[in-house]
């Protein structure tokens, strides 16, 4: 019986040895030298012949032979198992920047201008404004551990008196506007390089607003509501969030010396532009003091926040 249940393994695993070698000589027979080639081929049409007639006293001497064959066919090149983790390196590298350059990129949140819908750092800190952290409770500094968790789950940066809190990390869809115009009220991403009213020292980045009109659009400003063609602009929950001026929202304001001095002034948006407003109105630099941006600008829809683990976890409104 054990006799009977070798044979029968042996034929299969010689069986299993034919089929594979026989489609990786069709598949690299132009790469292979001539010559072993052809003694690869003979090789295994040896044990299937053995196969054929269940000649298994022979198989094992006959699969050696093939494997002979086959190392001289196929020599181990030198470093194998870093060439293979080298090309799955650089495949899931090339994947990733597809990913990133066609459909999803990701995006850090740099300042407080979309506050409180999306954080930049907070307190902000700079050469200009440089804002103490916030202060810990009671005096008293948090633990290692508190301190871990608040690093890799919340965002947080910890000083001596305080801490503050990273930007929000986003995902960005830069597929959909290949198929669809954008729509008011979404957040959106765009490059500022050809806004030539906005600061020559901060053309260049990517700004994060809330898109308001699109070309040909009349855009007022009503503090706290915004007009568009004439009709308040409601079309998103957020808006009634932004008008709400509660919970850190202060609705949409006025500015002296631009082009929305006061409630009566009207700005009428080019053709194939776009106007965007930040959601803190208090304190963004936006389409109020610069203007429009054209179309071909856009870089996306703001999609989700990825991190930290916040209220703001999840999609974007």
């Amino acid at each position: 019986m054990w006799a009977w249940w070798q044979r029968r393994v042996a034929l299969k695993r010689a069986r299993e040895a034919v089929k594979n070698t026989r489609k990786l000589l069709r598949m690299h027979r132009d790469i292979v030298p001539p010559a072993d080639l052809a003694a690869a081929q003979a090789a295994t049409e040896n044990l299937a012949n053995a196969v054929t007639s269940k000649n298994a006293s022979a198989l094992n001497s006959l699969l050696e032979k093939l494997e002979e064959k086959l190392g001289r066919a196929f020599p181990r090149q030198p470093y194998a198992a870093l060439r293979e983790n080298v090309e799955v390196f650089l495949v899931a590298a090339i994947v990733a920047m597809g990913v990133r350059t066609f459909f999803i990129q990701p995006f850090k949140i740099p300042t407080g201008s979309m506050q409180p819908t999306l954080y930049g750092v907070y307190p902000y800190r700079d050469e200009q404004r440089n804002e103490p952290p916030i202060p810990y409770r009671d005096d008293r500094k948090p633990t290692y551990l508190e301190q871990l968790v608040g690093v890799a789950v919340q965002g947080k940066m910890y000083e001596a008196a305080g801490y503050r809190s990273r930007g929000d990390h986003i995902f960005v869809d830069r597929f959909t506007y290949h198929f669809r115009r954008p729509q008011r009220g979404e957040v959106i991403v765009f490059d500022t390089t050809e806004i030539d009213r906005l600061p020559e020292g901060s053309r260049g980045k990517f700004y994060i607003k809330r898109l308001i009109g699109l070309g040909g659009d009349t855009i007022q400003i009503h503090p706290p509501y915004v007009l568009v063609n004439d009709k308040k602009l409601d079309s998103r929950p957020a808006f009634e969030r932004i008008y709400s001026c509660t919970n850190g929202y202060n609705g949409y304001l006025t500015v002296r010396g631009t082009e929305f001095h006061n409630s009566s002034s009207i700005y009428r948006v080019p053709d194939r532009d776009l106007f965007v407003l930040g959601d803190n109105s208090v304190s963004s630099l936006d389409g109020r003091f610069w203007g429009s941006l054209p179309e071909r600008a856009l870089v996306g829809r703001a999609v989700c926040v990825y991190w930290p683990i916040t209220k703001r976890f999840g999609l974007i409104d």
